[in-house]
């Protein structure tokens, strides 16, 4: 039977009858994997490891009349340090659930599988905001899914939004005037600026300021989920 080997990540693993797990992969080179581990909630399992969210390493898949089931791995990083803190955990747990959405099976993408890495890194290994860091994610992965928002001219009449009530639509792709969409989100100047920072990715210089960032996020998550067709669970997904 074929054998696919592959670098991956664990996204999401749900318990299957007595024994099994079914785990959702992001490859760089495959797109999404769905691949059944069996016996790995026994516990003398060989590759329990394999199924943990966040776990990162290389995946022996064999591949059988559309079904894929693993036999090896190997690991090469776990974030570990991630499940010290509910908050950073949380934070993490979103960027895995808004990649489990967009992820396509056959569909590489080495530069959001990249950019997630990155992302958990940061958020696992530094001291950085993880709202912050979490913002620069949502950003940069609405920009690869060329779904980036609108935020220097007005979504709607394509002048440009520096001053006076802003309001941002989802709906509509992006930052308004208040006068064209008074039914949007209000954010505020300095809340804006924040996100034309934010946009350039994790490693530009942003304003770190808590409100801005809160409102920034906020936002963001609902213009992800907006476009993303439903709600992100991070909770699910431990």
């Amino acid at each position: 039977m074929p054998e696919l080997i592959t670098e991956a990540i664990v996204l999401r693993r749900t318990d299957y009858r007595d024994a099994d797990r079914i785990i959702a992969l992001f490859s760089p080179d495959h797109g999404r994997l769905d691949v059944m581990a069996r016996g790995v909630r026994k516990p003398s399992a060989r590759l329990k490891a394999a199924c943990e969210p966040f776990a990162t390493g290389t995946f022996h898949i064999q591949t059988a009349g559309g079904r894929a089931a693993l036999i090896g791995f190997t690991l090469s990083e776990g974030f570990f340090p991630l499940r010290r803190s509910y908050e950073r955990l949380t934070q993490a747990s979103y960027a895995l659930g808004a990649c489990l959405s967009a992820a396509q099976p056959g569909k590489p993408s080495p530069e959001l599988f990249s950019l997630l890495q990155l992302t958990l890194a940061r958020l696992a290994y530094t001291e950085q905001p993880g709202e912050n860091l979490l913002v620069r994610f949502l950003l940069s992965f609405a920009a690869y899914e060329g779904l980036a928002p609108s935020l220097d001219a007005c979504a709607i009449c394509g002048k440009a939004v520096n001053a006076g009530p802003i309001r941002f639509s989802s709906d509509e792709g992006g930052v308004c005037h208040a006068s064209c969409a008074p039914f949007g989100v209000p954010l505020s100047a300095g809340a804006l600026e924040y996100l034309r920072g934010a946009r350039h990715g994790l490693d530009a210089e942003a304003d770190d300021d808590a409100p801005n960032t809160a409102d920034g996020l906020r936002v963001m998550r609902g213009f992800i989920e907006a476009n993303l067709g439903g709600r992100i669970k991070a909770g699910e997904l431990l």
